[in-house]
């Protein structure tokens, strides 16, 4: 294994240099996760009644909530997660919670005030604070483990388990201490037919030696009856935990296995996502359910791009200014080389933005963090073409 030193930028400005081992064919860049302060509201959240003002409520939904302690408290929790969630993952840029948010509430106000206003908003509460307890785990980890068990204890359990791996750092520590916690889910998965994977794993304490192990274990158990999402955050201090977004079974299942929350939780790159749509948009409908297992593994690329930089399971760079062949095959009209020449402006402006993007989280020089720019948008375009397999 080799390895090699990178320097994140921080929230702070600063630069810290960490080293990694980075896989043969995945080059993982350790990135230090940044250690969110958590804002005003919550360090500070009311104690009673909702985080907004009842004096001013002028909706049947806000009446509702200010009239229900336990509407209420939810309310109170939500000011406090969302808090910890604004910020994106490397603690520089805005998380896109904030949008995600506006949505919520605008769906809220809408979806609950058409009649069962009370066991609407339970719902919608419960769904949204599930996600945002996720996202905020690292941020505020009791608020949100202290959410997560009143949902679902099971869950709860294998969510600080992800937390005490990913901040933990003696080894041994480490396994003895998340052992504990994934040992009744581990047991409860012995003689599953989906369980194959595991077969190499003697036990929960084996499970939690290795990020590969236990990257392992969380794809087995998020295909049982637990719905489990990686938080972001801890793909970014532990970046081994990756190989939990590949796909392992080659089949349908592969759509049921723990996705992270990496898409609300990174800064918005609205030209690099309009070129994935493009790139997307022109591949063949796909037959079979190897689909899900490819598809898995293109949103697994994604995410790497975006937390590590372009160093991923690519080896070609595009290049922009090649003419593709003239010929009179309709087919030839799908091909990556076609793609580029009628998407040029689009790839370079995307290119440009993702260049940005990663100046400003990693300290590299500007040649080669244009490099990896090109690289990460090579990986995009040719990741796109692998979504099918191809006769």
């Amino acid at each position: 294994m080799k390895k090699r030193g990178r320097a994140l930028k921080i929230g702070t400005g600063a630069s810290v240099k960490v080293w990694i081992a980075r896989p043969l064919r995945w080059i993982l860049f350790v990135l230090l996760g940044a250690a969110a302060v958590e804002a005003p509201s919550a360090q500070n959240p009311p104690t009673s009644g909702p985080s907004f003002s009842c004096e001013s409520t002028n909706t049947s939904v806000e009446a509702t909530i200010c009239g229900d302690a336990a509407l209420a408290e939810r309310d109170r929790t939500m000011a406090i997660l969302f808090a910890g969630s604004r910020k994106d993952v490397f603690g520089i840029g805005a998380s896109r919670q904030t949008m995600r948010q506006r949505a919520w509430l605008k769906a809220r106000n809408a979806q609950c005030a058409r009649g069962h206003t009370r066991a609407c908003l339970i719902a919608m509460y419960d769904d949204r604070l599930r996600e945002l307890a996720v996202a905020a785990l690292f941020q505020t980890p009791d608020v949100a483990l202290k959410e997560l068990a009143r949902q679902d204890p099971k869950s709860a359990s294998l969510y600080e388990a992800i937390y005490r791996y990913s901040t933990i750092d003696d080894p041994v520590e480490r396994a003895n201490i998340v052992s504990k916690l994934i040992d009744p889910a581990f047991n409860e998965l012995a003689g599953k037919p989906w369980a194959t994977p595991l077969r190499d794993i003697a036990d929960s304490h084996e499970a939690a030696s290795s990020d590969e192990r236990f990257a392992t274990f969380l794809d087995v158990a998020s295909a049982s009856d637990v719905v489990l999402t990686m938080p972001c955050a801890a793909l970014l201090r532990r970046p081994g935990l990756i190989d939990a977004l590949k796909p392992v079974y080659g089949s349908a299942m592969d759509s049921h296995l723990i996705r992270s929350d990496c898409q609300s939780m990174t800064s918005s790159l609205p030209v690099v996502d309009r070129l994935t749509e493009a790139v997307v948009a022109v591949q063949p409908s796909c037959p079979g359910t190897i689909r899900f297992s490819l598809g898995r593994a293109f949103d697994k690329t994604l995410v790497t791009i975006r937390l590590y930089g372009a160093d991923v399971a690519t080896t070609q760079r595009l290049d922009l200014d090649r003419k593709p062949e003239s010929t009179d095959d309709p087919a030839d009209d799908e091909d990556v080389a076609h793609f580029v020449a009628t998407h040029r402006a689009l790839i370079r402006e995307a290119t440009d933005e993702l260049t940005q993007y990663y100046a400003d989280r990693f300290d590299e020089t500007p040649a080669r963090i244009k490099a990896e720019a090109l690289d990460g948008i090579s990986a995009i375009i040719l990741g796109a073409y692998d979504l099918c397999e191809r006769g």
